[in-house]
């Protein structure tokens, strides 16, 4: 196997897939428009039972897209507790959840980003606009770690290879 086959299908373990989708991370999910292209967009997501659950409103693209033709891919970047940075890919059914079932729902995924006190405000504020919760099913999973290219960058460059990265601005 060349190099590259080697570090481009190096996977994490599953321990830390699932320490990086219960983080409160931003997640891209992308849904499918009516001309093939891709439509992506930021959200935050939780991850429970086996399903993704975002937060929306029935007149974004996403929402419609996703009751148009049913499937979404949702994508997350983050960082294990091993110190491995890794993305999760997870392709599958999309529908929405409407009314009750689509608060609770809500409900749940804001608990993971905000504080108790602010929940009734974000509701007040964020109810009468986000009002589906756009639900993906993962069928496909990928996954993949940058940790042997990285490696293979240390070994070359030892302590420059923190310095080789232009700063944040």
């Amino acid at each position: 196997m060349s190099d590259a086959r080697r570090i481009y299908t190096h996977h994490p373990e599953q321990t830390e897939i699932d320490e990086v989708l219960g983080q409160r991370l931003n997640a891209a999910v992308g849904t499918l428009n009516a001309d093939g292209s891709v439509h992506l967009a930021y959200v935050i997501f939780l991850y429970d039972d086996g399903r993704f659950l975002i937060e929306t409103s029935s007149v974004t693209r996403k929402a419609q897209n996703v009751a148009s033709r049913g499937r979404a891919t949702v994508l997350v970047q983050g960082v294990a507790s091993t110190g491995r940075n890794l993305m999760v890919s997870a392709e599958g059914e999309g529908r929405l959840l409407e009314g009750a079932e689509a608060k609770q729902a809500i409900a749940c995924v804001r608990e993971k980003y905000m504080v108790p006190g602010a929940l009734a405000g974000i509701e007040r504020a964020w109810g009468p606009i986000d009002d589906v919760c756009l639900v993906v099913t993962p069928e496909r999973w990928r996954s993949w770690t940058g940790t042997l290219l990285e490696e293979a960058a240390v070994k070359e460059l030892g302590d420059d290879y923190e310095r080789a990265w232009l700063p944040d601005d």
